[in-house]
């Protein structure tokens, strides 16, 4: 294991040394070219090469040997230079400043090898694609699962709250009436109706009165039409009264019978949405003697 760490950091520091290498047969092509010795230039490149470190260093001296070509008029070998270049790296960058001549070189080369790479780059934007499409469902199906988990929770909470509520609820407060307060007061509705019925019976006499005589003529005749709208009235007012006598009547009845054995016993009940209420009458329809 220590001689593979050792070797591992061997390589390293050759690798950096090479690089910088590189660089300067590189900068020393750079100086060549721009002053116009691109014989020179591509000597120093020509050294670089076998000292490239890797890809990056490959492309950087494809980019320069290219842009020497071009500018000697070699432009199918700068294209080749190029080529190699992009294809390592589609998108790098020239080194220097070129001439239109030169760009438009780097640009066919360019333009050659994203076509040629084109199914590669599809590809690779798909399976991208699929990745991003694969991850996004993934942290989906994580969030789904723990708002699942936070909704079940949630309704165990409320279930549990429900039952400490129930457990904690008091009992139905009951509230029995008497019986006998009832059956004591039944006179009451008792003396309405009868007090009504006699209403009733002095309208209904004299609407029958008023009636009469205006079939029989006895009436003046100018006060034919003020006696014909008084009996309607009392009349009217006559079977108002005789309602309101059998509702007494009525109510004075009930009062009596379901009073004779204990009034009605009324529960109350609180609920989650207010309180629930019931009545509850006890009759004794027969006795003993």
């Amino acid at each position: 294991m220590r001689l593979f760490l050792v070797l591992l950091s061997l390589g390293a520091v050759t690798a950096h040394a090479q690089s910088a290498e590189v660089k300067k047969y590189l900068n020393a092509a750079i100086t060549l070219y721009e002053n116009l010795e691109y014989e020179k230039a591509l000597k120093q490149l020509k050294k670089a090469r076998p000292r490239a470190a890797g890809p990056d260093d490959e492309a950087k001296i494809g980019l320069l040997e290219g842009v020497v070509l071009a500018d000697m008029g070699k432009e199918e070998e700068a294209l080749t230079a190029f080529k190699t270049a992009f294809s390592i790296d589609l998108a790098a960058k020239l080194p220097v400043e070129v001439s239109p001549k030169v760009q438009a070189v780097v640009d066919k080369a360019r333009e050659n090898v994203r076509k040629m790479l084109a199914p590669r780059l599809e590809a690779e934007r798909l399976e991208a694609e699929k990745a991003e499409a694969a991850r996004l469902a993934e942290e989906k199906a994580k969030a789904d699962a723990a708002a699942k988990v936070e909704a079940e929770r949630l309704a165990e909470q409320r279930r549990q709250e429900e039952e400490d509520r129930l457990k904690t609820q008091p009992p139905p407060a009951v509230v029995k009436s008497s019986g006998s307060a009832m059956r004591s007061w039944s006179w009451a509705p008792l003396a309405v109706g009868v007090a009504s019925a006699g209403v009733a019976t002095g309208l209904l006499v004299d609407a029958s009165s008023k009636h009469s005589a205006l079939l029989n003529g006895t009436a003046p005749p100018e006060d034919a039409a003020a006696l014909r709208d008084a009996g309607k009235t009392e009349a009217t007012l006559g079977y108002v009264f005789i309602g309101v006598a059998a509702a007494g009547v009525a109510g004075a009845g009930l009062m009596y019978f379901l009073g004779g054995t204990g009034g009605p016993a009324v529960a109350f009940a609180p609920t989650p949405g207010g309180a629930f209420a019931s009545v509850t009458f006890s009759v004794d329809l027969g006795g003993s003697r």
